[in-house]
């Protein structure tokens, strides 16, 4: 049941002078209507002493949407993090070679970044559940610890995002709006506590999260594989649902961004053991996408308990893409947390692959079926494979690409092609 707090009413409460409950996270008139629900910072959050999941010289540096996505990431970072970020500004093999497995949309459905999406399908086709891996390319670069360091500020940014305003460019507003499973509130609770950790409870905030991650891992069936490594192992199939799937690889992921790249020896020890649980889940939670989504009999039935039920037909496509395209961009997120980790380390790391995902801005941010159909009708919405966005260059101005699609291009593409794109439409 929806809590109450004492604050000012939430912004689409505001703009349509209507009463709102003030329930946390979402209001109930915002909820019923699948609508955005985001409130304005009290005073005494604004004057919070809490420290941040970033650290200051970080912080600095990842971008907020009003500034320009994806500024250059400042020199300096804190003592907490420099163990984890490269002296030098080394070249970081991430190539993937081409392999067997490896799909590519048939051309009858690639988009070219002119045309808009008219097939209702167009998210949902089998041919969009495929996963590629590029091949050498004069745009496909190995990537620079620059470009590394940044990432990784920018993920750990949109977890803090998720915990301040309820959302981030990877789980969409709507997401949790109606079904918010414990294991979700559990850890939010949990990176909140470690967002406002003290110096005097560090160590406690630490322990926590350590705890719910095993937790979270025996819940699911997960077993220790190797008992003196800490290194554990998916336990087998099991009967998930989509949802569920969805809501537990949320939840390792915010243990794993925190112990990966806290700079806890001990804590990094616990979630390099866990980095093949998040691997596993990640493609279970694909595959299992891939197969349920794609059947236009029962797509429908898996809104069921997840997403506000659906009162036409524009409503029921705008909740499947925001379920279909969450779980695209988690996938995307998730399996580029140990590459990335792995590559801090070593130097190189194999890259898992890219998948299909909306580009254009605008999408993500509507709030409302309407708007969202308007925008997929009037434009293209630039729903592409990772590895085949680089016509986006010659097609689109930066201010065209969203948060997460930008993020992607980075760290996808050749950093002086990226450069000379943002030049070319003055520096956005």
């Amino acid at each position: 049941m929806p809590t109450h707090v004492e604050s000012n009413a939430c912004s689409a409460c505001a703009r349509s002078k209507r009463k709102c409950g003030r329930q946390m996270p979402w209001c109930a008139r915002c909820a019923d209507r699948g609508m955005s629900c985001v409130y304005p910072p009290s005073r005494s959050r604004v004057a919070s002493s809490s420290r941040p999941l970033l650290s200051d010289a970080l912080r600095g540096s990842v971008p907020r949407v009003e500034d320009g996505l994806l500024a250059e990431v400042a020199g300096n970072t804190s003592s907490r993090t420099a163990d984890l970020i490269l002296a030098d500004d080394l070249m970081l093999n991430l190539a993937f070679p081409r392999m067997d497995s490896d799909f590519a949309a048939p051309s009858s459905f690639d988009q070219t970044p002119s045309a808009p999406a008219t097939r209702a399908d167009w998210f949902l086709a089998p041919e969009t559940w495929r996963i590629s891996h590029r091949e050498d390319t004069s745009a496909a670069m190995p990537v620079g610890k620059a470009t590394i360091k940044k990432y990784v500020a920018v993920l750990q940014s949109w977890f803090e995002r998720w915990v301040t305003t309820g959302s981030n460019p990877f789980i969409h507003p709507c997401l949790y709006s109606v079904n918010s499973p414990a294991r979700v509130q559990v850890a939010y609770a949990t990176l909140a506590s470690y967002i406002h950790r003290t110096p005097a409870n560090t160590d406690t905030v630490l322990q926590i999260v350590e705890d719910r991650s095993n937790d979270l891992l025996r819940e699911n069936g997960t077993i220790l594989d190797r008992v003196g490594a800490e290194e554990w192992a998916d336990g087998g199939e099991q009967d998930v649902d989509l949802f569920a799937q969805l809501t537990r690889l949320h939840a390792l992921m915010v243990y794993q961004i925190i112990g990966l790249f806290d700079g806890d020896i001990r804590s990094r020890h616990v979630a390099e053991g866990h980095m093949a649980v998040q691997d596993s889940w990640a493609g279970k939670l694909f595959h299992s996408a891939a197969k349920a989504l794609s059947n236009p009999h029962a797509v429908a039935t898996h809104l069921v308990g997840c997403l506000p039920t659906p009162s036409t037909y524009s409503q029921q496509q705008w909740y499947l893409w925001i379920l279909s395209e969450s779980i695209r961009r988690t996938w995307l997120v998730a399996v580029s947390l140990c590459p990335v980790f792995s590559a801090l380390q070593q130097l190189w790391s194999p890259c898992p692959g890219g998948v299909m995902y909306t580009n254009r801005s605008g999408l993500w941010n509507a709030t409302s079926a309407t708007e969202w159909e308007k925008q997929c009708l009037g434009r293209n919405v630039a729903f592409l494979q990772r590895f085949e966005c680089a016509g986006l260059f010659d097609d689109a101005e930066p201010a065209d690409i969203d948060e997460f699609g930008t993020a992607m291009l980075d760290m996808t593409f050749n950093g002086e092609l990226l450069e000379k794109w943002r030049d070319r439409s003055g520096g956005l």
